[in-house]
């Protein structure tokens, strides 16, 4: 297959979301007594914080499988392109050559050595997860710690939010490929989930600190310049006085969202959204 046809099938499985018809993209979040300062982060300093796949609760993010391929042309691409990583290292191309060809040589060396340093590199990425609902019971009572928390819409048409690429749900392993595409395509592993996952509806932006072209960030988050969010709804059990803090955040920060008290229904499964009187 193709790069261009490989990009083509990426673009398809992985729309951004204006091209999947999504005009918003929902966050939602817990409130740490201890570290009341993340509040701020967001609120007051505009810092979308992206976190790294260790802190994730799926064990399997951003681990890809990989193996040798049986193709000798791919093979060959492969050893070449370890022996310029050799002699980025210091060798002579003799010695690089010498060094890989032996390499290679060794029952299953190789193929564990690529997938270390496929999971590796992997493992240095930031990524913040969004969904596309704010209704999502689930996500109220685990993500925002059983309502008390708030949810977060990010306007879907403005970056870096429209940036963010559409998890696919697969019952496949993922797997890497090597040398790393050098385009999106090198993504791939980090957008594929478990279909166990498909009900989160997740979109993800991605990025990688170490990277020569970034969008402002300060290693850990991305810098919002504050017409990213469009609304703030606050959780049906959250106290009064986090209330209040947040509102107080936010009138001191960057954004100027409109800001919702949220609801149990008295009589179905369902939320109800009220604008927060003051």
């Amino acid at each position: 297959m193709s790069e261009a046809q490989d990009i083509k099938n990426f673009n398809r499985n992985h729309p951004h979301p204006d091209v999947a018809g999504v005009k918003s993209l929902f966050r939602f979040s817990r409130i740490d007594e201890n570290h009341i300062e993340y509040l701020s982060d967001l609120f007051v300093d505009g810092k979308l914080y992206h976190s790294m796949p260790e802190n994730f609760n799926d064990p399997f993010e951003c681990k890809p499988f990989f193996n040798l391929p049986k193709s000798p042309s791919k093979v060959k691409a492969i050893r070449k392109h370890l022996i310029n990583v050799a002699m980025r290292s210091g060798h002579t191309r003799k010695s690089a050559e010498s060094l890989i060809s032996g390499s290679m040589r060794k029952r299953g060396f190789i193929r564990e050595t690529i997938y270390n340093s496929i999971n590796k590199n992997l493992s240095k990425v930031r990524i913040s997860s969004f969904t596309i609902k704010k209704e999502n019971l689930l996500f109220w009572s685990h993500y925002a710690d059983s309502h008390k928390g708030f949810c977060v819409e990010y306007d879907a048409s403005v970056l870096p939010i429209s940036y963010a690429f559409k998890v696919q749900y697969k019952d496949e392993y993922p797997e890497a490929t090597y040398p790393p595409p050098s385009n999106e395509l090198g993504f791939i592993p980090i957008l594929i989930k478990s279909k166990a996952w498909e009900y989160e509806e997740e979109y993800r932006i991605i990025f990688i600190p170490e990277a020569k072209s970034l969008p402002k960030n300060d290693g850990t988050s991305l810098l919002l310049d504050g017409s990213e969010i469009k609304n703030i709804f606050l959780g049906a059990n959250m106290s009064d006085d986090h209330k209040k803090t947040i509102v107080k955040m936010i009138a001191t920060g960057p954004f100027r969202p409109g800001i919702w008290d949220v609801d149990l229904s008295k009589s179905s499964f369902k939320l109800k959204f009220n604008k927060h009187k003051k």
